[in-house]
């Protein structure tokens, strides 16, 4: 193995992280853990779920409408699998599969399909400044998402 393949390798893992802190943040609540894998503007795309265009915005309105929108679940499980990573100097491009469960009041929703997540290298870490969602399967209530946002937040709750 040549050097510059164990630093490619290195930086694969790391976007890897990202990925997973990505998903450990929203299911453990960790909203700090969360906002550290974002560049300071972001842009979402989330169209084949709500069918809204992409939006960019700044990192901590992210994180807000994300901490705003779960907190109100009992629990939730991203889990983030297959990455395929491919860096390009201070860029990077990962495609990962995911499926995430949000359970409220016994019952679940889950989503499943794939994130296109577009990376820039920045201060020696791996950021996210644009995530794509792309939903290949739907079960459950979609309603249950409405329903835990009306929650609200749980008293205490920290914010990014």
């Amino acid at each position: 193995m040549q050097p510059d393949d164990l630093e490619g390798l290195l930086h694969k893992q790391a976007i890897s992280e990202v990925l997973y802190s990505y998903a450990a943040g929203c299911d453990q609540r960790d909203w700090k853990l969360f906002a550290r894998c974002f560049c300071d503007e972001v842009e979402i795309d989330l169209s084949s779920w709500n069918g809204n265009p992409p939006t960019r915005l700044p990192r901590d309105t992210w994180v807000e409408g994300v901490r705003s929108g779960l907190s109100g679940f009992d629990a939730t499980q991203h889990l983030s699998g297959n990455h395929l990573v491919e860096v390009n100097s201070e860029e990077a491009r990962a495609t990962s599969n995911i499926q995430a469960s949000h359970m409220l009041g016994g019952e679940r929703v889950v989503l499943g399909g794939w994130y296109d997540t577009r990376l820039l290298h920045q201060a020696g870490q791996w950021r996210i400044a644009r995530s794509q969602l792309n939903i290949t399967w739907r079960e459950g209530r979609e309603e249950l998402f409405a329903e835990a946002a009306a929650r609200g937040l749980p008293q205490g709750d920290g914010t990014p």
